[in-house]
């Protein structure tokens, strides 16, 4: 089950979004020790999502925070843009057909983290193929490659390092096509047919002053460890 909501419409799921930046936190602040900035809720909340980016969140049936994703145009300000732009020779990555993809989380809720992934991967490929984006680019740890390719949608590394701070980084691309939705699709074991990608949208569009604002958004749970498919 889907939720593909904007950044400035996740006040309708406070809940749903107090888990995804909690379990963000959980992930990338605890387990993989980033210097990221923390609310006083415990929420892992940047500037990259005051930007009304697109999430496309996987829950389970009874609602509740699985695997998430970020998507934002290249057309903008993104986080290999302003942070990363070592790993691609300081060559602009900006176009309206490539996407970028971050703070992607899976939780280790259950004993289907990897079809868990290929399912948030697949519903962000269809997010893609249907709205003319053509790739996805990214950072990413190297092992995560690992995970991508058993999920059927292999990452071509388009740059790489190793630094003492963040270990071994890769600048991934994937291509957005009908036979790789497939391969994700065959390997995440869902009905196509049954899933509904429609994105969540307000009968009357918040006034744009109206960002995320994590004050509007109550402590709500707990966060879910996160998983590492190596």
């Amino acid at each position: 089950m889907f939720t593909l909501v904007y950044g400035n419409d996740l006040f309708d799921f406070p809940r749903l979004a107090n888990e995804m930046f909690t379990d963000r936190r959980v992930q990338f602040k605890e387990d993989l020790g980033w210097d990221l900035d923390i609310d006083p809720e415990g929420r892992e909340i940047d500037q990259y999502d005051l930007m009304n980016p697109l999430y496309v969140i996987l829950k389970n049936d009874a609602g509740r925070h699985l695997a998430s994703g970020r998507l934002l145009p290249t057309t903008g300000p993104t986080m290999i843009a302003d942070h990363f732009s070592d790993l691609t020779d300081d060559v602009a990555i900006e176009s309206s057909l490539i996407w970028e993809v971050t703070r992607v989380f899976v939780a280790e809720r259950g004993k289907d983290s990897v079809r868990n992934a290929a399912r948030l991967m697949w519903g962000g490929a269809q997010i893609g193929l249907r709205s003319g984006v053509e790739f996805y680019v990214s950072v990413t740890p190297k092992y995560m490659t690992r995970v991508f390719a058993a999920c059927g949608w292999p990452a071509e590394i388009i740059g790489e390092k190793v630094t003492e701070k963040d270990g071994h980084l890769c600048a991934c691309l994937w291509e957005i096509n009908e036979k790789n939705c497939d391969a994700l699709a065959r390997k995440a074991r869902i009905d196509t047919s049954a899933m509904d990608l429609r994105v969540h949208r307000k009968p009357i569009r918040a006034p744009q002053t109206k960002a995320l604002n994590p004050a509007f958004l109550p402590p709500v749970g707990s966060a879910a460890p996160a998983t590492r498919i190596c």
